[in-house]
């Protein structure tokens, strides 16, 4: 049985192995605007572009090629990125050369949406892991609705009847933000290197906030192309979705190991904020943070409890609108790890809803 006093560390030493070592976390002081393209590095070139969403833009990267660019990631589906991009390709440092191939990190719509309509526009190939673009398959799929395939999964973990009704009705549908992928995609090899603008890029796979994310390291100039894996100031969301990784954030903290050691302080270009140094110090920030949230999932839950129930403990505030449906996935990812550490136990109760309680509590 785990006493509550026995948990000094709830993320065990196989997953996080505390130095307390690495530089501390710097930001670039690029100034980044909507559509207006920075260059980073040589011939790395960051795109900010815009999304309806709180977290409003994705940072997507062009590498100068000797013919033209490779683009990696390309924005939601939607009017206001795709003006965005008419704006881009018509600016001084971008236009005239055409996008030759684009490299999707991962199959979220802010990612790959306008992959299928930069691709058609430059007759451009695509290139993704294997693992992304099998989910990318089943949620373009029309035969199939993915908002309505949570239904059972929110009726177990306690969401009520009318919140996810509501849900049902507004949560967003991937091909409405999703461009029709092209034919013919290719599929990347994370064990060989790739050569893209000029430099020799290495993958890092990353788990948990998507199946294979892709992310590239260039060991020569210390740059990681880092996609969501990595991200400043916020946390990718883990979450827990039918037919998934059902124990996601273990996966994800053991993929951050890779990371907490590439390089001596590389630069990390991410999708989302500001581009930093000091990736090692970051990777220990996010470690800390799912620490923090695990602890006040095993503070709060004095009794059997639902996720939903939970919700509160876990974010530090009420969850509105879309929010409940993505933050109630991690609340199970966070369930799920704690389960599986043997700290807390679940069962269903008269109803049909999972409760957690502590074990040995």
């Amino acid at each position: 049985m785990v006493q509550r006093s026995e948990m000094a560390n709830l993320i065990d030493t196989a997953l996080w192995d505390r130095t307390n070592q690495a530089l501390p976390v710097r930001y670039h002081d690029a100034e980044i605007r909507l559509a207006e393209p920075v260059e980073m590095e040589d011939g790395i070139v960051l795109v900010r572009l815009p999304l309806p969403f709180a977290l409003n833009h994705i940072n997507v990267y062009l590498l100068d090629e000797s013919d033209g660019w490779t683009l990696v990631d390309c924005g939601l589906d939607s009017r206001t990125s795709r003006e965005a991009w008419d704006s881009v390709l018509r600016t001084t440092r971008v236009a005239g050369r055409p996008i030759r191939r684009i490299v999707v990190t991962h199959h979220h719509p802010d990612h790959i949406g306008l992959g299928g309509w930069l691709s058609k526009r430059f007759d451009a190939p695509m290139f993704m892991t294997a693992g992304e673009l099998a989910v990318a398959g089943r949620y373009a799929d029309p035969k199939r609705d993915v908002v309505v395939e949570r239904s059972e999964f929110w009726r177990e973990h306690g969401l009520p009847g009318d919140v996810a009704a509501w849900l049902m009705e507004r949560m967003p549908r991937y091909s409405r933000h999703v461009h029709a992928l092209p034919e013919g995609v290719q599929l990347i090899d994370p064990g060989k290197p790739m050569s893209l603008g000029g430099r020799e890029w290495c993958a890092v796979i990353g788990r948990g906030h998507s199946p294979e994310h892709l992310s590239l390291f260039d060991a020569d100039d210390e740059l990681l192309l880092g996609g969501d894996q990595v991200l400043p100031e916020i946390t990718p969301n883990i979450g827990v979705w039918p037919g998934g990784d059902q124990n996601p954030l273990r996966s994800y903290l053991y993929s951050l190991k890779a990371f907490a050691t590439l390089g001596e302080d590389p630069l990390l270009l991410p999708s989302h904020k500001q581009p930093l140094w000091g990736l090692h110090s970051r990777v220990d920030e996010i470690r800390q943070h799912h620490e923090e949230r695990l602890r006040q999932v095993v503070d709060s839950c004095s009794e059997p409890m639902t996720c939903y129930q939970l919700l509160n403990a876990l974010f530090g505030r009420p969850l509105r609108n879309e929010e409940i449906g993505f933050g109630l996935g991690e609340g199970v990812a966070h369930l799920n790890f704690l389960e599986g550490e043997g700290i807390v136990s679940s069962s269903l109760d008269e109803h049909g809803a999972r409760r957690f309680a502590v074990r040995g509590v």
